[in-house]
């Protein structure tokens, strides 16, 4: 049923009105944690938090009445059951030790459910605050970057090997630093640019904004990449992406080109309030997504794993040796502090998953808290489901009004693993493939013939 809110003579789509809802759903799930590689304070969180919200109410200039959304993201409040009424009475949200004592005083083994997220080990939190030192110093430097450009940038983060160090890679050439600038009008904001910097553009500079924007937004996953430009003596790339593409993918999954980069740690240059609610909500989509793809009982390394591994699901650059094998595992290993100070809250604020070991976790395997998990993942992850599902012959029933029948059916098959895999690979693999065919027009021949070349001696160094 599509909805349609009214107020004045402007309306909000059913699909803007699911995004809202979602973010709504979100922020009573996971207590809208705060972005751990810079914030520090729960209560900045919450009022950044609470900004973003009234600041989207006013730039959609409608009243929102997300209960009466008759759709699947239908904001519903979290229910109160008996005997747990409190879920920080089982958990601990800055728990100094992250261990739940025994009668005796000790601490929990292994098979009890600790109280709280376990604390970094030692060595990892002088790697966190190593890694968070070098941080600041390149922001610093980006930032420098960022002031070069005139057209005017909304949101900015910097993102893989050029930021984050990962393991197997020797320290012999600095790699280029891959950058996002989200902006509020692509056409507007390649014109200025192509003023000031035509020669960061390949041939498509002269044709114009016009026709720089429309192959944007257009084709592949909505993003103009520039690579290979040198400022302030970096060499980055950088991709111009339009807000509300950006939103979208966090959301809902369109493609998972941007998002999937972003379940991985991302340095932010520029904030923006409404972009840091879809941050969280897009993480915890991951998480789910991951619950799905693993066993009862898992450990912290497989599950960053299955979290880091969603965006190159499907990406054909992993199977004609366009990207190193060993990606995942390698950017896991060398960044595994950074990921858990990332998800702390996210595995915090969910009921159905805990700790049960320093870095063991068992998530709840019953039919009804699956199907529960199932209902909140994006529209676009959830419609892949049931396409498997059926391909695999479980009869789903059509329609909203089956969701209840399809996410029960759905959790209690055996594959369920094999088929949440299939289901992100079908949204990773045509958007992956066609905006690496894009960054042949948009980067030209010689820069393209580069990028592969380094990407391929990565390969490589690798076997």
């Amino acid at each position: 049923m599509n909805v349609l809110f009214v107020r004045g003579s402007k309306t909000l789509s059913a699909g803007a009105a699911k995004r809202v809802g979602a973010v709504s759903q979100i922020r009573w799930e996971s207590k809208v944690a705060v972005d751990n590689d810079a914030e520090k304070s729960n209560g900045r969180a919450t009022n950044e938090s609470d900004a973003a919200t009234i600041l989207l109410m006013r730039k959609r200039d409608v009243q929102l009445n997300v209960e009466s959304i008759n759709d699947r993201q239908t904001v519903r409040p979290p229910a109160v059951h008996s005997g747990a009424q409190n879920i920080d009475e089982t958990r601990t949200s800055k728990s100094s030790a992250g261990l739940k004592k025994t009668p005796s005083g000790g601490q929990a083994s292994v098979g009890e459910t600790l109280k709280g997220i376990p604390s970094l080990t030692a060595e990892e939190g002088i790697k966190l605050d190593e890694m968070r030192a070098a941080q600041d110093e390149i922001k610093n430097e980006l930032n420098g970057v960022l002031r070069q450009f005139m057209a005017p940038i909304r949101y900015a983060f910097a993102y893989g090997s050029g930021v984050y160090k990962q393991a197997g890679y020797g320290t012999a050439s600095k790699p280029m630093v891959d950058l996002i600038f989200a902006v509020s009008h692509p056409d507007h904001w390649h014109a200025l640019n192509i003023s000031q910097n035509r020669s960061h553009y390949s041939m498509m500079g002269a044709l114009g904004s016009n026709a720089v924007s429309y192959v944007q937004e257009r084709m592949g996953a909505g993003v103009y990449y520039n690579p290979y430009v040198e400022i302030n003596g970096i060499v980055i790339k950088y991709g111009v992406v339009s807000m509300d593409t950006l939103s979208s993918d966090l959301l809902n999954w369109d493609t998972l080109y941007l998002a999937g980069r972003m379940h991985k740690p991302t340095l932010t240059l520029r904030r923006d309030p409404l972009m840091r609610i879809s941050k969280q909500v897009n993480l915890t989509h991951a998480m789910r997504a991951a619950l799905l793809m693993l066993p009862k009982n898992f450990s912290s390394q497989e599950l960053f794993e299955a979290i880091a591994s969603i965006s190159f699901a499907g990406d054909f650059r992993m199977k004609v040796g366009g990207e190193n094998p060993r990606k995942v595992q390698n950017i896991v290993e060398a960044q595994m502090p950074l990921f858990k100070s990332r998800y702390r809250s996210i595995i915090e604020g969910l009921p159905n998953l805990e700790y049960i070991g320093q870095d063991l976790l068992q998530q709840d395997m019953g039919p009804a808290a699956r199907a529960a998990m199932l209902r909140k993942m994006p529209n676009n992850f959830y419609d892949q489901l049931v396409k498997q599902g059926r391909k695999s012959g479980v009869k789903l029933p059509p329609g909203l009004g089956a969701e209840a029948v399809n996410t029960e059916r759905l959790a209690s098959m055996p594959n369920i693993s094999a088929i949440s895999h299939k289901a992100v690979e079908k949204i990773v693999a045509w958007p992956a493939f066609t905006q690496s065919a894009k960054g042949i027009l948009t980067s030209g021949v010689s820069k393209s013939i580069a990028y592969m070349r380094a990407k391929n001696e990565k390969y490589s160094k690798s076997k």
